[in-house]
């Protein structure tokens, strides 16, 4: 899919903004503090419905703003229109597809693909247990949009039995909420399996002659279980009746897939330790064209790539070789404040932006 336009109001640094795009993408070109990365940002909220960077919606006012307004116009795979209009206001959000108003923000996920590569990426190896569940969890959302309301049912219950073990209870009670929370559990598993068995095989078979070392790195899942991912629903409740002493004393649950962690391996070795910071870099990236690999097989939908300043860490072969891997197959937007960029990516829109 392309985004031919969008329209900004009262969004981040922009009281009023529109720009208008080519088919191939746009390189943006502007010194920093100038509204390149707010740009992306806006771009990437039309495809999830939130901030991809993890500020709340009343951070993304402009200013004494109260409400922000975002309508982009998509072209989609099969050649036909999609208006994607997005509001905040008063602390409610309002979606319009092709100007009818849609109830659930999840249905953003069945129709725009974007996917969004930035320098904080490094905290996808680097950083904590909940940056790269909030990653995964997304990019499996994706995939399959039905991961979404599994996802929200089983958070539900962790709040549900977090309320349960601050105060007394029944055994009775106590085996009815964690059958539940197996049965979630074991479903938001099986989901997470199911990408991981994907994305593994993609770094053994893509990428590799312009990457030597994709095909030598692997995403382990670490469950706070010590359980492995295919594991039965009965398992999952034998481990938490284990725990139940140890939940009682602390009032809360100390295990689940609301606590299991991702772990980058590189020839066996944990990235985050033996990796350089170069091959922490092109690890993610890597990471990113997989990602958009897979939407495009199993959704048949082409993702629209953002790239947000990362090609200054990046020598000239890598940027070239990941120009070459995208080929002019997705619809690229890169932020950049040296218009050296323009070299590697010749022939794309240049679209400078002032700083205000």
């Amino acid at each position: 899919m392309d985004l031919s336009r969008i329209c900004l109001d009262q969004f981040r640094s922009y009281k009023q903004g529109e720009f208008v795009f080519q088919a191939s993408g746009s390189l943006i070109i502007g010194t920093n503090g100038c509204g390149k990365t707010n740009l992306l940002e806006a771009i990437a909220y039309c495809g999830i419905g939130k901030s991809i960077r993890f500020h709340r919606d009343e951070d993304l006012l402009h200013y004494d703003s109260k409400m922000f307004r975002i309508v982009a116009d998509f072209s989609t795979d099969a050649d036909s229109k999609l208006k994607v209009s997005l509001a905040y206001a008063d602390k409610k959000k309002l979606l319009k597809l092709d100007d009818l108003p849609i109830r659930q923000l999840s249905k953003l996920f069945d129709v725009v693909k974007v996917i969004y590569c930035a320098p904080e990426d490094l905290l996808m190896i680097n950083g904590s247990p909940r940056f790269r569940r909030q990653y995964f969890d997304l990019a499996i959302a994706q995939l399959y949009p039905q991961y979404i309301p599994l996802l929200r049912n089983y958070l539900h219950l962790v709040e549900q039995r977090n309320a349960l073990l601050k105060r007394n209870y029944q055994p009775a009670e106590k085996q009815s909420w964690d059958e539940s929370f197996a049965r979630s559990m074991h479903d938001v598993w099986s989901f997470r399996a199911r990408y991981l068995l994907s994305l593994n095989e993609a770094f053994r078979n893509q990428y590799t002659s312009i990457f030597p070392l994709a095909s030598s790195i692997v995403v382990n899942y670490n469950t706070a279980l010590k359980l492995k991912l295919d594991s039965s629903v009965n398992s999952i409740l034998n481990h938490l009746r284990d725990l139940e002493p140890r939940e009682k004393l602390w009032q809360r649950s100390l295990a689940g897939a609301h606590l299991d962690d991702y772990e980058f391996k590189l020839s066996g070795r944990d990235m985050r330790v033996y990796a350089s910071q170069g091959q922490k870099r092109i690890a993610v990236i890597i990471l990113k064209l997989i990602q958009a690999h897979l939407i495009e097989t199993i959704t048949g939908i082409k993702p629209i790539l953002l790239f947000d300043d990362i090609f200054a860490e990046l020598d000239y072969y890598h940027s070239q070789s990941i120009r070459d891997c995208i080929d002019s197959r997705y619809q690229v937007f890169i932020a950049s404040p040296k218009e050296d960029i323009c070299n590697i990516w010749k022939g794309y829109q240049v679209l400078k932006i002032a700083e205000k």
